[in-house]
């Protein structure tokens, strides 16, 4: 058996599993065991049950159980290096670290030591202007100290102050990522900036986001710290320790995109947060909070380059197998501007998140008109690009039903079972129609014997169409010639459109049946399009949670229908 192995067995035998347990439950003895309310789900009647005998737990309600281990992790919502220096403690067990890398471990004091000179020096009486600016943007002093945020001065002094009682090396220094090499000097990289110290899982410091105070137009806006030995910003995330019991708790993690969106939402209760660390996101940052959570919310900024990003966190949440939910800040730019001026609705959008295919679904259908067959097919192209690398079977079922629901689209998978690469195709084949009938209807009012737009038809129906002009052209201009209408938009795209369909017009003349049977058609796809248009805006309003939104395209709806009747009455169909 291992070190390792032999000190949890020694803390197991130091420990009694009813005195760990009773220190946070109720315990009333039951015969030879231990009868209590579970901590862990909500119950009147006690069905918590701890065995001295076998020195374990277990609850019959929910089905937790375990040893002294898994109850203190489970308790505290700590991970097991946590839970195991924690009953170390408690047991008198001295545990034997690992030899540490001395290298790794120089750096990391280089930090550490950086990051007590940032905080002193915020709180230095000479620097109040700077103290002054972090408290104007809405940062508490109690989060100035929880997050440990400073400002780097004067970089001479910095220096100093990490070489005052260990000595380090140039390379060292270089290779901490606080310092360069300038003119053959040591030189802070870091200057009249804000200082947020950026922690590991464990809490060491191990890399710097500098902001720059406003009038210091040296430098990006923000600077942070270079890829190192002890930092990689692919792997790591802003929050990620200050946040880490928090996400257990809550059994989710919120993605948010800025250091300030994580310290604003602290201060408002909401601590399972965190954020990239000016880099894109990755598989790997994903991947380290999903061992906290397999719930993810991402909640990234309202504009394009925020809505790209949640793209991108979906499919890298695909591969991982997650479970995932989206949500917006608009009206306002981020959560730190929402924050500050309507705390309750992010925590609204928090409780009332969606999954995020279902939100990007709604985002994407927004101003789209799935009757045109260019935007038609851009969103079946958008439904495939998002579904084909989804393997979870039922999760793809749940997807192509919330097509179904909200677009009015059927996602059909011939090879669904294989769960890859959905195949689309859908009842909807109006998008063609349309064109179609608007270009014949235009050739039959060309060729009738005496040209006009019938006295009894609504232009409205043809709103949008190519060929919309040239109808508005002939019912306002009765007995126009088609060399009239020819001559009317000879410096016009449309020329070439009336001179195609008269050369292809096969018959001498059209007659006003046919144009009536044809009028109908158009008129039935008018109304059913506009049915379904408002039953898609109803369907996202419901899936997105805007009962108001939904009612008034509710009623709208039932104006189209008293319209449609009304027509249909006066048609005598």
């Amino acid at each position: 058996m291992d070190s390792n192995r032999d000190q949890i067995e020694e803390i197991r035998s130091r420990l009694d599993v009813v005195d760990i347990v009773g220190k946070y439950v109720q315990l009333k003895q039951a015969g030879k065991n231990f009868l209590g309310l579970c901590p862990f789900h909500t119950e009147k009647t006690p069905s918590f049950i701890v065995s001295p005998e076998l020195q374990r737990y277990k609850c019959f309600g929910c089905g937790a159980s375990g040893d002294i281990f898994n109850f203190v992790q489970n308790i505290e919502h700590i991970d097991f290096p946590e839970t195991l220096e924690k009953l170390a403690k408690e047991a008198g067990v001295i545990l034997q670290k690992k030899e540490i890398n001395s290298k790794y471990a120089r750096l990391e004091e280089i930090n550490k030591k950086a990051a007590i000179f940032f905080y002193k020096e915020l709180l230095n009486p000479l620097n109040k202007d700077a103290l002054q600016y972090v408290l104007e943007r809405g940062i508490t002093k109690e989060s100035i100290k929880n997050f440990g945020i400073g400002y780097a001065s004067d970089g001479s002094k910095l220096l100093s102050f990490i070489q005052k009682d260990t000595k380090y090396s140039k390379e060292e220094l270089i290779d901490s990522g606080i310092f360069t090499l300038k003119e053959g000097k040591v030189r802070s990289k870091f200057y009249k900036r804000i200082m947020f110290p950026i922690r590991s899982s464990s809490g060491k410091v191990i890399a710097f986001t500098g902001r720059v105070l406003p009038g210091n137009d040296f430098g990006p806006k923000y600077m942070n710290s270079p890829e190192t030995y002890i930092y990689h910003k692919k792997e790591n995330l802003y929050g990620q320790y200050e946040s880490r019991q928090d996400i257990r708790r809550e059994d989710l993690v919120i993605f948010c995109e800025g250091t300030t969106d994580v310290i604003s939402a602290h201060q408002i209760g909401v601590k399972n947060i965190v954020a990239p660390l000016g880099t894109a996101l990755t598989k790997e940052q994903v991947e380290k909070v999903s061992k906290l959570s397999k719930n993810i919310l991402f909640l990234f900024d309202s504009d394009n380059a925020g809505q790209q990003a949640l793209e991108r966190a979906f499919f890298i949440s695909q591969q991982l197998d997650l479970t995932t939910y989206a949500a917006t800040t608009a009206p306002y730019k981020d959560i730190d501007e929402l924050i500050v001026k309507d705390p309750k609705k992010f925590k609204t959008l928090i409780s009332k998140r969606i999954d995020t295919f279902t939100y990007l679904l709604t985002e994407n259908l927004k101003d789209k008109d799935l009757n045109n067959l260019s935007e038609y097919k851009k969103f079946l192209n958008w439904i495939e690009r998002m579904l084909k690398n989804e393997r979870n079977r039922a999760t793809f079922s749940f997807y192509v039903e919330k097509v179904r629901q909200i677009a009015k689209i059927n996602v059909y998978d011939k090879r669904l079972s294989k769960g890859v690469d959905p195949g689309l195709n859908s009842s909807h084949n109006k998008a063609t129609n349309k064109e179609a009938w608007a270009i014949l209807f235009t050739k039959l009012i060309l060729f009738l014997e005496n040209i006009e737009f019938p006295k009894n038809y609504d232009l409205k129906y043809f709103e949008g169409e190519e060929t919309y002009d040239v109808l508005k052209y002939v019912k306002k201009n009765k007995g126009a010639t088609r060399a009239d209408i020819l001559n009317h938009f000879e410096n016009t795209d449309l020329r070439k459109i009336i001179e195609d369909m008269i050369f292809s017009f096969s018959n001498l003349q059209s007659s006003i049946e046919e144009l009536d049977s044809l009028y109908r058609t158009i008129v039935h796809d008018y109304y059913a399009r506009k049915e379904r248009e408002i039953n898609v805006k109803i369907s996202i309003a419901e899936a997105t949670g805007k009962q108001k939104e939904s009612e008034k395209l509710l009623k709208e709806y039932q104006n189209l229908t008293e319209e449609k009747k009304k027509y249909e009455q006066n048609s005598r169909l």
